[in-house]
């Protein structure tokens, strides 16, 4: 997959299909398991983005102190959403799903490393990267949960990894008003995915909420 059509998928899949938006809010007062890891899930998620994109700027300004920090915090993040799972799945499931996070993440930062770069070939070798995790992150997932949608999930991760590389392209071209329209796509994007996620489990393990 090109930059070009991941771009297009990008577009495609703002508008999500019903099991992945996001859900009623609960009424006031409301408290459950269930809203608790919806709400945890939703954090987690934000953070990924908002630390890939601290990575991002400082690597544009050649900030390697800032870096470091955000780079740090991306893995930390990633931790925390594959331990998630483990009371549910186990640790050796939650290990595999770090194992996933970790190449998503690898692919992201090649992508914004080959673009301070200028390195064209590098930029679509991490194009290809994220395409293929994101292929068997969509396996991984749709394997636990039978009420994740393999198919579905691959759209919904592909158009999240285009999120970045548009966000990377933007901040490099310092098109600080599209990076702006990316980030008013990408926040709801992965809320929706974390709400999707989290709606799965309560289904698949409605004992445990």
């Amino acid at each position: 997959m090109n930059i070009k059509t991941l771009a297009l998928l990008l577009l495609a899949f703002c508008a999500q299909p019903a099991w992945s938006q996001t859900p009623p809010t609960p009424e006031p007062g409301a408290d459950s398991a269930a809203l608790s890891t919806r709400l945890a899930m939703r954090d987690l998620w934000v953070e990924h983005v908002f630390w890939i994109r601290n990575y991002a700027i400082a690597n544009q300004t050649a900030d390697k102190s800032q870096a470091k920090v955000a780079a740090d915090q991306v893995v930390a993040n990633a931790t925390q959403i594959a331990n998630s799972i483990a009371p549910l799945y186990g640790q050796p499931a939650a290990d595999q799903l770090l194992k996933l996070l970790a190449g998503h993440w690898g692919a992201v930062k090649h992508y914004s490393d080959a673009t301070v770069a200028k390195d064209a070939k590098g930029k679509q070798a991490a194009v290809s990267e994220l395409t293929s995790n994101a292929k068997a992150i969509a396996a991984f997932l749709a394997g636990a949960n039978p009420n994740l949608p393999e198919s579905t999930l691959v759209g919904m991760l592909a158009a999240h990894g285009g999120h970045h590389v548009a966000q990377i392209d933007e901040l490099a071209a310092h098109d600080y008003a599209a990076e702006a329209r990316t980030w008013q796509m990408m926040r709801p994007h992965v809320l929706a995915l974390a709400d999707a996620l989290t709606a799965a489990l309560v289904k698949q393990f409605p004992d445990k909420f």
